[in-house]
């Protein structure tokens, strides 16, 4: 089964990019309340990815993803295959957030994916035979339907495979978010 995402050199598509949205300051000053977690969301042999936590927050939640691959099992990025296929790949580089052939992971809030940026991460490589990868990604925007949607695949390795999470009382969750300021931003001494 093929996802129903643009992959980074399909020529004409243009990634959205949610790692340009700023947050609110109501979720800058939020440490948020633990939604979910943890979950298993792929497992096949040689590579595993999983969900360590959920987080709401005000206006959107953060998702703490671990992934762990044996090397033999990574994609190895493509080169193109026609010169406009290099092109697109070449424009994309700039605006597809990660690696090309990281993990593709995308949440999706009311009806609409997004991918999630795999950034500030920390990856180990095991002497070179196994990558893992920990990374905390935000999800922009606050399932009205209680229901939270992933899809994880990692090439031809790990297909595409689907999660559903039910998180009922979202809403009461994320006003329970635990802040950690509460005042307005200092000035300066003069």
């Amino acid at each position: 089964m093929s996802s129903p995402y643009p992959q980074p050199w399909e020529p004409g598509q243009r990634p959205w990019r949610p790692w340009l949205i700023e947050d609110s300051e109501d979720t800058w000053r939020s440490l948020g309340a633990i939604a979910h977690g943890p979950l298993l969301l792929a497992k096949v042999p040689g590579i595993a990815i999983g969900l360590r936590c959920l987080f709401a927050h005000p206006d959107r939640l953060t998702a703490w993803l671990v992934a762990r691959a044996d090397a033999a099992f990574i994609p190895q990025v493509l080169p193109p295959r026609s010169e406009a296929e290099a092109a697109v790949q070449a424009e994309m580089g700039g605006h597809w957030p990660g690696q090309l052939n990281d993990p593709l992971v995308h949440a999706t809030v009311n009806f609409m994916p997004q991918r999630l940026v795999l950034r500030g991460r920390s990856d180990g490589h095991g002497d070179g035979r196994v990558v893992h990868i920990s990374c905390a990604a935000r999800i922009f925007g606050m399932p009205t339907d209680g229901k939270l949607g992933f899809e994880v695949s990692w090439g031809p390795a790990l297909a595409p495979t689907f999660t559903t999470l039910e998180l009922p009382g979202l809403r009461r969750i994320a006003a329970s978010a635990v802040r950690f300021v509460d005042d307005e931003p200092a000035s300066p001494p003069t």
